[in-house]
């Protein structure tokens, strides 16, 4: 008698499950749509809440990391005084 009454809540929760996510697909699907036509990546983080993101920002980071690396990197001919005459 218990099985059927599991198998018949499991059907419910399943039920619920599936409306849900249909319910969040339709309310977000213009702005995932336009993201995706800009190259952006969606990630769901829940109900009715993305989380959208420019990959180019990730080349700007990355460059601003590299900045500093290159900027302390000495010049090969050059002495530690600079350009200064004597």
């Amino acid at each position: 008698m218990s099985f059927h009454r599991t198998k018949g809540l499991c059907g419910i929760k399943t039920l619920l499950l599936d409306l849900i996510y249909i319910t969040d697909r339709e309310l977000c699907m213009d702005q995932d749509e336009w993201a995706h036509r800009l190259g952006w990546t969606v990630t769901r983080t829940g109900f009715v809440s993305r989380h959208y993101r420019e990959p180019r920002f990730d080349l700007l980071k990355a460059e601003r990391t590299a900045a500093p690396a290159l900027a302390l990197a000495p010049v090969p001919g050059k002495r530690a005084g600079g350009d200064v005459a004597t």
